[in-house]
């Protein structure tokens, strides 16, 4: 059986919505994104027990940002949705579990260009 990751990677892109508080968390950082737009997942990788799954997706912003799975919400009609909601309260549940860390104690920063 394909893992999570491995079936996205076949998808991709994968349409997507920021959650309020991550669309929230962003705009301190400068960067915007709508709720009501697609964001385009481009990349998933899983980063582990400490990061889990974490997608580059592409939308209102100049460059792919990295985000956690958990702040994305996926189309219901889209044939991972099922198995994507399923991940994502799992990782909830076991964060909340082991006390859930701030957006910035995981603030991951882009690769300054050359």
């Amino acid at each position: 059986m394909k893992t999570l990751v491995e079936d996205m990677k076949q998808h991709l892109p994968i349409p997507a919505r920021p959650t309020r508080e991550i669309q929230q968390y962003l705009r301190t950082k400068g960067i915007r994104f709508s709720l009501d737009r697609d964001l385009m997942i481009v990349e998933v990788f899983d980063s582990g027990d400490m990061g889990g799954i974490m997608c580059a997706i592409h939308g209102d912003a100049k460059q792919p940002v990295i985000i956690s799975i958990t702040h994305l919400r996926i189309n219901p009609d889209h044939p991972l949705s099922g198995r994507i909601r399923a991940y994502q309260e799992k990782r909830i549940k076991c964060l909340s579990r082991h006390g859930n860390q701030s957006f910035e104690e995981y603030e991951i920063k882009p690769k300054p260009t050359k």
